[in-house]
């Protein structure tokens, strides 16, 4: 059984393959894409040449497999050749918060390698919110600097030596940083300012460098809707202080004249009365927008749906559990109904070590799906309650969300393992119910599963597939959604 490196050692062992170890020239473009509410996503893209290419099979033969990023939380696109024989590979990774960015940032190379104390935070005050951007580059221990003793016994030696086996020198690697923030970016930045987007500050260094490359950036966006309540609450003010330096002339004045009450004259009615009709309210199951929408933890609000089978396995196979998948899959769904405590979990598919640190350790592995903060804050800012219907275990998803800073925009959490029941059971849609207060015709239910949402229409509730690659005559008559950044169908 192979044992998967840590993170920040895959990517060290990504960054190898893919930096050229070979006697040809390299770029590694590390691209980062800063939203407003402080997440965003990190874009590697390693391009190589004709020659690097050829060694990048062999390496991986080797043992540097890159399918391995995957379960550090990375996205790896298919490399693509060009008609030079050139290959392009890139891989990405989302951060939901400011504080998860230094985490991915340190993935890349390890906390001391070439990309170090980055950090990001995101400051609101009064009509503006500020970023900043802070770190360091330093190429000074070149390709070296990526190895550790891990890697080195999966290599069969030093790095070094294999470097000057194949020919490869700390000069043949470029690397380029692009950092893309908010707004407007303020005088004072360590960098280069891209001149087609002012928005982009970039940093290059080559691995045979010994300078730090200080990367330093602040940008700042104004908030519209604080300066026009302001201006409104200013406008008010002058009409009240009108208002009252009239009623004060008017007290003060002695009226010229008594005015006489108007006499009201009563409408004259023709034809034969008719009872008056009773309002007939909007039923809030017909009610054009819902007042709540339920969102579904995995595959939804969090990147991965299949999260037993493609992130929880295979975090147990690296720990050296060798309990077959079904009863790792038996196990977490009794942890999800509330039937095992995490702790007895660990210890039943063989995984040794201090339950809260495996906890922390999967829970890390987990990613926000893009944008979903994004369309969290704006269902909050047109009053819209957000509530979450999840199959999973009540340790889990506490640890979930404080690590994204979610329960602020999310309440209520309806958790299979605090209630006893998971989903497409009825029963947990009645808990939905009784928690928000509302009919179920004025409730979305956002789900990736299909007989998940079957039910949920069954029991009178609005229903929406979150799809991203959904085919529209899939969907069994219910709203398909895309992604966050898209409408419903």
């Amino acid at each position: 059984m192979r044992r998967v490196a840590a993170p920040h050692r895959v990517l060290a062992v990504a960054l190898l393959a893919l930096l050229g170890l070979t006697a040809c020239e390299a770029d590694a473009d590390v691209a980062v894409d800063v939203e407003p509410d402080g997440s965003g996503e990190v874009v590697v893209t390693m391009t190589l040449d004709a020659e690097a290419s050829a060694a990048l099979a062999d390496l991986r033969d080797a043992g540097l497999a890159l399918d391995d990023l995957s379960r550090a939380g990375w996205s790896i696109d298919p490399p693509a050749t060009g008609g030079d024989g050139s290959t392009v590979v890139a891989g990405s990774k989302a951060f939901g918060t400011p504080e998860q960015f230094g985490e991915v940032m340190a993935d890349l190379t390890g906390g001391e390698g070439l990309f170090r104390s980055f950090e990001l935070t995101r400051t609101s005050s009064f009509a503006r919110v500020d970023y900043t951007v802070d770190g360091v580059m330093d190429p000074s221990g070149g390709l070296a600097a990526l190895a550790d003793p891990d890697l080195e016994t999966t290599l069969g030696g030093p790095i070094e030596e294999m470097a000057e086996r194949l020919g490869a020198t700390d000069g043949d690697v470029d690397v380029r940083l692009a950092i893309a923030l908010p707004g407007e970016v303020l005088a004072g930045v360590d960098g280069v300012i891209d001149a087609d987007d002012e928005r982009v500050v970039r940093w290059s260094t080559r691995l045979d460098r010994s300078d730090l490359v200080t990367i330093a950036a602040t940008s700042s966006t104004r908030q519209v809707a604080p300066l026009v309540l302001r201006g409104v609450a200013a406008v008010a003010a002058v009409l009240f202080v009108l208002v009252l330096f009239g009623q004060i002339l008017r007290i003060l004045r002695p009226e010229r004249r008594r005015r006489t009450p108007s006499r009201r004259v009563a409408p004259v009615v023709t034809g034969t009365p008719t009872p008056d009709e009773p309002e007939d309210p909007v039923s809030p199951s017909m009610s054009e927008s819902p007042t709540v929408v339920a969102i579904d933890g995995m595959g939804v609000l969090y990147r991965e749906g299949d999260d037993v089978h493609r992130v929880l396995i295979p975090f147990a196979r690296e720990r050296g559990s060798e309990v077959p998948d079904a009863e790792i899959w038996a196990k977490s769904r009794a942890v999800s109904l509330g039937r095992l405590t995490t702790t007895d979990f660990w210890r039943a598919i063989g995984v040794e070590g201090e339950a809260a640190q495996l906890d922390a350790e999967y829970v890390a592995m987990h990613q926000l799906t893009p944008g979903v903060v994004r369309f969290l804050r704006a269902l909050r800012d047109r009053g819209v309650k957000v509530a979450c219907v999840t199959n999973d275990g009540t340790g889990w998803s506490t640890a979930l969300r404080r690590r994204h800073s979610l329960e602020g925009l999310i309440d209520p959490w309806i958790v299979s393992g605090a209630v006893g029941i998971r989903k497409p059971d009825g029963p947990i849609f009645e808990v939905l119910r009784r928690m928000t207060g509302e009919q179920p015709g004025s409730i979305l239910v956002i789900d990736d599963e299909l007989d998940i949402l079957d039910e949920a229409r069954e029991l009178g509730y609005r229903t929406a597939w979150f799809a991203p690659d959904g085919a529209d005559e899939d969907r069994r008559g219910h709203s398909l959604l895309r992604g966050f950044g898209s409408e419903a169908e």
